[in-house]
């Protein structure tokens, strides 16, 4: 009995011992991208559960704001409507007329498809190509500053554009639109400070129907690069992210209200 409790009363030391280190031990913190891994992978389990992990927009208080940074897809988002088609229709009439739009129309069953069935750059990549293919980068240019805003505005979401522009410190719009046909309406229309879109690729002043090869289409990680290069001179994030879909996730993470 006297061997069993001098036993005992020797573990019970190790064990005090081991806790004393432990408590002096220096755990280091995650590392931000580790951090904003973990963020991802349970905001995807939430999502596939059926839960959304983000508040709705018409829920996140905008009052006193006026010092805050935001960044903010714009399909479904900005705009109330979830497609882009309109607007690439618009684009090609202006720069090719019908012949142009009815190439469109007859490929815009292929590009839902591969929306459904592959990807959203997929998707984004044979819009570009029927709306944009040959046509005049001026043309392009004349159509977004002409005719796309009032077309925009009359799309806007009123909940997202009460928090947008209450954001008045900085103001970001990632989207998978080119970047030459939502920019001007962004800039000039809603304040943005800076746009971020996909890249169309030229040759000679015109479109050849691709997109940029250094960054592609701008959906998923490819936005969370775009606001990381925005905001990394600085060291700054954005203190509100608005989103509507699952691609939007990666952009959505790096801010720190994502209503």
């Amino acid at each position: 009995l006297d061997s069993t409790q001098k036993h005992r009363a020797r573990l019970a030391q190790r064990l005090e011992l081991v806790e004393a280190s432990a408590a002096h031990r220096h755990y280091p913190a995650p590392r931000r991208g580790e951090a904003r891994r973990t963020k991802m992978e349970s905001l995807l389990a939430a999502a596939a559960a059926g839960v959304e992990p983000f508040p709705s927009v018409d829920k996140c208080d905008a009052s006193g704001r006026g010092s805050h940074a935001v960044a903010a897809d714009l399909d479904g988002t900005l705009l109330r409507s979830r497609s882009p088609f309109p607007y690439y229709a618009l684009v090609a009439f202006e720069t090719g007329g019908w012949p142009r739009l009815l190439l469109l129309l007859l490929l815009a069953p292929l590009a839902t498809l591969l929306g459904i069935a592959a990807s959203e750059a997929a998707a984004v990549r044979v819009l570009v190509f029927a709306a944009t293919a040959g046509a005049r980068v001026s043309s392009i240019e004349s159509a977004a500053q002409a005719v796309l805003p009032r077309f925009y505005a009359a799309d806007v979401h009123p909940g997202a554009w009460r928090v947008f522009s209450a954001c008045s410190r900085r103001r970001v719009v990632l989207t998978s639109t080119p970047r030459i046909m939502a920019e001007p309406f962004l800039r000039e229309c809603l304040g943005a400070d800076a746009v971020a879109g996909t890249e169309l690729a030229t040759w000679r002043g015109r479109a050849t129907g691709m997109v940029h090869t250094r960054r592609g289409v701008l959906v998923g990680r490819r936005k969370a690069e775009a606001l990381h290069e925005i905001f990394d001179e600085d060291g700054d994030v954005p203190d509100v992210g608005l989103g509507d879909r699952r691609s939007d996730y990666p952009f959505m993470c790096q801010c720190k209200v994502s209503p």
